[in-house]
């Protein structure tokens, strides 16, 4: 999700780093200079006072446009030459830039743009295979209240998923709506999640105890594999 503030404060990059070019350039040659790498935000900063030596200079390039984006910047996707960054100003709202380290030019990215890119370092075939599996979690966005609080952040999973087991714990009505969604999942006619033999809430609840009871027998590396057609 993304906000009309953190978008507006984004779009200050270019300004903010025209007013420092010179430890800029000397900055961003300094992050990719190692390579594809993953920089999370103490990193960052490391980088910038090591690049940055005096603190004077250091301070009045933090204390700038660049200072609030960095201090917001939740981690960095290295391949150079450019870096990537996710900035998360609030809880839930996040944008993306890309920063082409020799000119310094910015552009504001996607979320799918950004994973894509952060993918790159790791298996460059994969990021650019159109058919690899993207996840939208977005769906859970709809009637579930956002979370507000800095204390929040990190914990999203952990909310969504009290909130879907308070909302399925109301009855079989509430359950029944995330069986029929279950059911919906196949891929190229082959069901992904549970096929029609556990249709409904009455018969999903006691195959799941029983599933939980026989996989809780095997180690927990054992392959998909071996218990595939148990």
């Amino acid at each position: 999700m993304a906000s009309s503030s953190s978008v507006a404060a984004v779009d200050t990059k270019p300004d903010a780093l025209r007013q420092s070019r010179y430890h800029m350039k000397r900055c961003f040659a300094r992050f990719t200079a190692k390579g594809k790498r993953l920089m999370k935000f103490q990193h960052l900063m490391d980088e910038i006072e090591q690049t940055i030596q005096d603190k004077v200079e250091r301070s009045k390039v933090l204390e700038g446009s660049l200072g609030d984006i960095l201090s917001a910047t939740q981690e960095a996707a290295v391949v150079p030459p450019y870096v990537a960054f996710a900035i998360r100003h609030n809880p839930g709202i996040w944008d993306y830039v890309k920063v082409h380290a020799d000119q310094l030019s910015v552009e504001i990215i996607t979320s799918t743009d950004y994973l894509k890119f952060k993918e790159m370092i790791f298996d460059e075939d994969w990021a650019k295979n159109e058919n690899s599996l993207e996840v939208d979690f977005g769906a859970f966005d709809t009637g579930i209240p956002s979370l507000t609080l800095s204390s929040s952040i990190g914990n999203g999973l952990s909310y969504v998923s009290k909130f879907t087991t308070s909302i399925l714990n109301k009855g079989s009505e509430s359950a029944k709506a995330l069986v029929d969604y279950l059911l919906t999942l196949d891929h190229h006619g082959e069901k992904l999640m549970i096929n029609e033999t556990l249709n409904t809430v009455a018969k999903l609840q006691p195959a799941l105890v029983i599933a939980e009871v026989f996989l809780s027998a095997f180690p927990k590396d054992t392959p998909y594999q071996n218990v595939e057609q148990k």
